[in-house]
């Protein structure tokens, strides 16, 4: 079944433009994809908001400062799936938010 995209090229360009690592580094856009595919799967599975899963994917990892520690980077990458979203990048509830920056 498919679900409703969220993440539109233009949403993903406007992370990739403030990305600050190596793109095709180990916490870049391929890491992304395949949380992506496999959040999907598992998402599925548990009957879970593929929004979320999608946003997740793709926003978690978008404010690390580094390839290595930086444990302040799920934070970062919260309120900035906040900051998105008060600016109309992407559509959730309120619900759906709260559990996107649960998850970052």
């Amino acid at each position: 079944m498919k679900h409703p995209r969220v993440m539109k090229p233009d949403l993903l360009t406007e992370i990739r433009r403030q990305f600050r690592l190596d793109w095709a580094g180990h916490h870049g856009f391929p890491h992304w994809a395949r949380v992506y595919r496999h959040g999907l799967y598992v998402g599925r599975a548990v009957g879970a908001d593929l929004r979320v899963v999608e946003l997740f994917a793709f926003l978690h990892d978008s404010q690390r400062q580094n390839e290595y520690t930086d444990p302040e980077h799920g934070h970062r990458a919260a309120d900035y799936a906040c900051w998105l979203h008060a600016r109309h990048r992407f559509e959730l509830d309120r619900s759906a938010l709260a559990l996107l920056v649960a998850a970052c």
